[in-house]
């Protein structure tokens, strides 16, 4: 009995010290804390007013913008290890919002259309692909339907599918040309459907039955005329006999907007003539298909859907690049501001920023962001917006090196999603931080209105002296300190400039306050945001 009466007594502390952890968790969420010599002073949230950020959203609004970041239509949930799972699509009403992916290959148009058409996350997919090998690249895309082994077609049954054969080292050029195509086609010509062992100059000796859907019909059973339908149409030749149909049938009365690729050569059984006659059938219908090309990043109207959002009276040009904060003489000091390049480790990037923010006086610090990492973590990009300015990496990081080699519709891409993803959450980003400024990169940048920032002095240093094992990274972390703020500072010599922390490197945040105590006690540099760095340039 004694013993059961110590046990309910620890048991009741335990409880109790439970509810008064969780009231006290409570109350500091609500409330700012800040410390001053050494006890916390709770003081009731309040706006800064003294800090200019352009293009984000006002503190006023910040409760809003994180509420509608809750609420929106796909919610994305992460496992422990922050890797999103799925995104889940809530309280969708009206008329629905469908993309139809006829051809759909390795599903790079659902990849396009998610990434790149505005509110692209809303609307359900319909992927119809012919060959069940292709059916893994899928795998990662919520909200949307997978038809595979499918084919679209004119009528409902079945029809041999003529895929390309797997990838060897002497499988040899692929329609003159080495490649690995993917997918494949319901018409061949006789040379190819003779030869069974290689597939012909195509290598289609992947064959196999599948069923085929009067696509005509699909639609008008499965979706009204109201819905919001864009169709994508790439079906190797079949295009003819579904859009003669859809043309009978008056299909196009459920259709918005249509993108596609004709295929004039291929061996369907229609005749020159009649296929000029179907082009003249759409052309009086005032039916009019735009280019569609996801394996080159491109869609016709790509650049009406994008137009700029950045706010007016932000400083600089766009397209420029931006590698100092202007004039400097003995009597006038030279200005630096300070930047971070966000890498996609959310953990470090909040220690570092946190860091900062905690400084004993403002630093008007400006983060640049990933689009992945804003659609990955919006709650955090919202958090940071209130007192720094927010601007735009890529849409995802590449390998060191490597997008300095991209074509210039990869560079467009990029900064499309990088923005978009921002755009989202309330923010219009003005400036850029590439990860190198090559003139298709100049150009993009100023396509989408944004002006470049090209740090003075980076951490870690990406030319010049750089890091080793000899130089640094043989020392001990207070051995490491001086030496990179000694490049840092070697870097801006006397005139300052653009300082840049990436906070994907672990010593970012161990030189952080060493950093700004050298710049605001020792440095007799002024410290200034972006937008007045650009703005003395």
């Amino acid at each position: 009995m004694a013993m059961s009466r110590v046990n309910r007594r620890q048991g009741i502390v335990a409880l109790v010290s439970f509810l008064a952890g969780m009231l006290i968790q409570v109350f500091f969420n609500a409330y700012e804390v800040e410390v001053y010599d050494g006890w916390p002073a709770i003081t009731a949230y309040s706006c800064p007013t003294r800090v200019r950020v352009a293009g984000n959203c006002s503190c006023h609004d910040l409760r809003s913008q994180l509420t509608t970041c809750q609420q929106r239509k796909f919610v994305t949930n992460f496992k422990s290890c922050h890797v999103p799972i799925q995104k889940t699509k809530t309280d969708l009403k009206g008329p629905k919002k469908i993309f139809l992916d006829c051809g759909a290959n390795v599903a790079s148009s659902v990849q396009l259309f998610r990434d790149t058409y505005p509110e692209g996350h809303d609307y359900v997919i319909h992927s119809f692909e012919l060959d069940e090998r292709l059916r893994p690249y899928f795998a990662p895309y919520s909200n949307h339907v997978l038809h595979c082994p499918t084919a679209v077609s004119d009528t409902n049954g079945e029809m041999t599918a003529y895929s390309e054969s797997a990838w060897s080292p002497n499988k040899g050029l692929n329609n003159w040309r080495d490649m690995q195509w993917g997918g494949g086609t319901l018409y061949v010509d006789e040379w190819e459907k003779q030869d069974k062992d290689t597939g012909g100059r195509r290598k289609l000796s992947h064959r196999k039955s599948v069923p085929t859907v009067d696509l005509s019909q699909w639609i008008q059973a499965n979706f009204a005329v109201e819905d919001d339908i864009v169709f994508k149409l790439d079906v190797e030749g079949a295009e003819y006999a579904i859009l003669k149909t859809m043309l009978k049938e008056n299909t196009f009365r459920w259709i918005d907007k249509f993108y596609g690729e004709f295929h004039p050569k291929q061996p369907t059984g229609f005749s020159t003539e009649e296929k000029d006659q179907l082009m003249d059938e759409l052309t009086k219908n005032n039916i009019r298909q735009l280019t569609w090309e996801a394996e080159t990043q491109y869609y016709e109207d790509i650049e009406d859907l994008h137009e700029s959002q950045v706010p007016p009276g932000v400083s600089g040009l766009p397209g420029t690049v931006y590698r100092s904060c202007g004039y400097s003489s003995p009597t006038v000091p030279g200005r630096v501001a300070m930047v971070i390049e966000i890498g996609m480790n959310a953990k470090m990037a909040h220690r570092l920023v946190e860091a900062i923010r905690a400084y004993r006086t403002y630093i008007p610090v400006s983060l640049f962001v990933f689009g992945d990492f804003a659609e990955m973590f919006p709650g955090m990009v919202l958090n940071w917006s209130v007192n720094h300015t927010i601007g735009v990496r890529e849409g995802h990081p590449y390998p060191p090196g490597h997008f300095d080699m991209v074509p210039p519709n990869w560079i467009r891409t990029n900064l499309i999603i990088s923005g978009m993803r921002l755009h989202e959450l309330g923010l219009r980003p003005a400036f850029y931080l590439p990860a190198t400024s090559g003139r298709d990169i100049r150009n993009a940048a100023a396509q989408r209105d944004l002006r470049i920032v090209n740090p003075t002095a980076r951490f870690p240093p990406t030319k010049g002296s750089l890091l080793t094992y000899n130089n640094y990274y043989y020392y001990r972390d207070v051995e490491r300190v001086p030496k990179a703020l000694r490049m840092i500072s070697a870097a801006l010599g006397r005139r300052g400039g653009i300082v840049s922390l990436d906070s994907d490197h672990p010593d970012s945040y161990m030189i952080s306050v060493f950093l700004l105590d050298y710049l605001v006690e020792n440095s007799g540099f002024t410290l200034v945001g972006i937008d007045d760095c650009i703005a003395g340039a």
